[in-house]
């Protein structure tokens, strides 16, 4: 929202809905400060629940805006979002000349919520309404156009829409710095610079453009200035408040680490982990204590694999600040990089596997590889060529609740019925490695089997001693990828098209993983790169 606009107004009390003792009850800033720290303390499922029952409870409107506003960020369950915002508007009286800037505002919050969910037409007609008709907030209409667009992946049409813009409005970061993001996920990267450097031009020290430059200088391959900058984001932990955030200064570079302690933990995804784990012999070897604080999915694997660290589940950690006292630093695992420095695709270490399988865990889970087969073989019959190509499966990410995180994972995923569509029916034995919510989809599935070993998985350590089995894994963009890929495993990449940094802009291939393969959507539907995966796997089959 732009200072000193219309909204702020209301927000003071400025002829709005309401009785005293409702607006007395809570303020929009006290509720929006709430639900902010209930999320920066892990809880935002609670935070969530609080501002949809204050959007119900009352008929003040700066207190309904507010709670609109929290939650267009981080509700994904778009059909309150948009109640909500309808509320505002019903309520805010249409004759009145004097509120005619404060419903266009609404209405761009509405579009971006109608946009997210699916409903495009009411959403581009609300956008342009409030384009032509207040033309003060064209600026507005156009950031949140765009971003609506990109997040719902529709890179090019965004791309477009900010060509208009940014010829016939004002300079704002805004629009470079969602101009830069179009192009980055358009995988036209070099492009991108131009339009981020631009935003941070008229201000340098903004948050989101200096993210995105690092992305997209990451995705570039410019690995020294991307690292180099990408260090500086605020890191996606449970919490800001949490101690080893807060109490202990963050590792730079070019400290000397012979004697320290540093705690590394966990941040972003479980993949971000599995990738950049493997610098941590480096540091390891400088160092004098050092930690590992990660979900507990990935304890056993971690421990297993270094055992020259103390690896410890995060949840553990959080519950003990009295330990500050013993490190010196702490840092998140994904900087890792950034300390070993690593300065482009072809400075990453030569390739070997760098997570390790206990025998015993392989052996056991080989067994039952070998009963579901036997026990297939029963079923079909025997194959006329002997053993069958072995391929395990991923469909989807794991479950997200934040809007934005929801918005990715559905560019991201797919589902198991798609997915065994257009693969088809093939001569192989064909395994699931699907964790999380989305495994349901197994139980509703028909046609050719699918072996489902997962409920004998408790964790990361047994995935990969499922996959010690298999022959060849196929997945989207996700943490099992990244656990096949660090074992030296085959393993197919179905890549959205708006492809992550790590995966560059374009190519089969990629340094981080030999062993990968990346077969790159070229529209919005993963659908027909699945069916480029169904011929290769066909053909993968005839030559095994």
């Amino acid at each position: 929202m732009k200072k000193g606009s219309r909204m702020v107004q209301v927000e003071r009390g400025e002829h709005v809905a309401g009785t005293e003792d409702e607006q007395s009850a809570l303020t929009p800033q006290e509720l929006t400060a709430y639900c902010q720290k209930l999320v920066a303390c892990g809880e935002l499922e609670h935070a969530v629940g609080l501002a949809i029952q204050a959007a119900q409870s009352t008929q003040d409107v700066p207190l309904i805006l507010a709670a609109g506003l929290f939650l267009n960020r981080f509700c994904s369950r778009y059909e309150v979002v948009i109640a909500v915002f309808r509320k505002a508007l019903l309520l805010l009286p249409e004759t009145e000349p004097a509120m005619a800037s404060v419903r266009g505002e609404i209405k761009v919050f509405l579009a971006d919520a109608l946009m997210a969910a699916g409903q495009r037409e009411e959403a581009m007609a609300l956008f342009m309404e409030v384009a032509q008709t207040l033309p003060e907030h064209r600026p507005l209409v156009g950031a949140h156009l765009s971003m609506a667009l990109l997040e719902a992946g529709m890179a090019d049409q965004a791309e477009q829409i900010l060509a208009v813009w940014l010829r016939d409005e004002p300079p704002s970061i805004s629009l470079y710095n969602n101009m830069g993001c179009a192009l980055e996920r358009l995988n036209r990267s070099r492009e991108a610079l131009t339009y981020y450097r631009r935003g941070m031009e008229l201000s340098s020290r903004h948050e989101t453009v200096s993210f995105g430059y690092a992305i997209a200088l990451l995705k570039a391959g410019e690995y020294e200035e991307g690292f180099a900058r990408y260090v500086k984001r605020v890191p996606r932990v449970p919490s800001l408040e949490c101690w080893f955030y807060q109490d202990l200064p963050r590792l730079t570079k070019n400290v000397p680490l012979k004697g320290k302690n540093i705690l590394f933990y966990q941040e972003q995804g479980l993949g971000d982990t599995i990738q950049f784990i493997r610098f941590l012999p480096q540091i390891a070897r400088q160092a004098g204590r050092v930690t590992l604080a990660v979900p507990p999915v990935l304890v056993r694997l971690l421990r297993e694999s270094y055992p020259m660290v103390e690896v410890c589940p995060i949840t553990d950690i959080l519950d003990h600040p009295e330990l500050a006292g013993e490190y010196d630093f702490s840092s998140p695992i994904p900087d890792l990089p950034y300390f070993c420095g690593l300065r482009s695709p072809a400075d990453v270490p030569a390739f070997s596997p760098y997570l390790e399988v206990l025998e015993r865990r392989r052996d056991h889970f080989a067994h039952l590889v070998e009963q579901a087969v036997a026990q297939n073989g029963r079923i079909d019959g025997p194959s006329p060529t002997g053993r069958r190509l072995r391929v395990g499966l991923v469909w989807a990410g794991d479950a997200r609740t934040s809007a934005e995180d929801v918005a990715a994972d559905r560019r991201r995923s797919t589902s198991f019925a798609e997915m065994m569509e257009a693969l088809g029916p093939v001569q192989a034995d064909v395994f699931s490695l699907q964790y999380g919510s989305r495994r349901k989809e197994l139980e509703q599935a028909g046609g050719p089997v699918v072996h489902d070993l997962m409920g004998s998985v408790q964790d990361m350590a047994d995935t990969a001693a499922l996959m010690e089995s298999l022959d060849l894994v196929i997945s989207v963009d996700t943490a099992p990828l990244h656990l096949a890929g660090a074992l030296g495993r085959e393993v197919w990449l179905v890549s959205r098209w708006d492809a992550c940094w790590r995966w560059g802009d374009q190519g089969e291939r990629t340094p981080w993983y030999p062993t990968m393969r990346i077969f790159r959507a070229q529209e919005l539907s993963l659908a027909p790169v699945l069916q480029d995966v169904g011929h290769r796997l066909r053909q993968r089959i005839m030559e095994a």
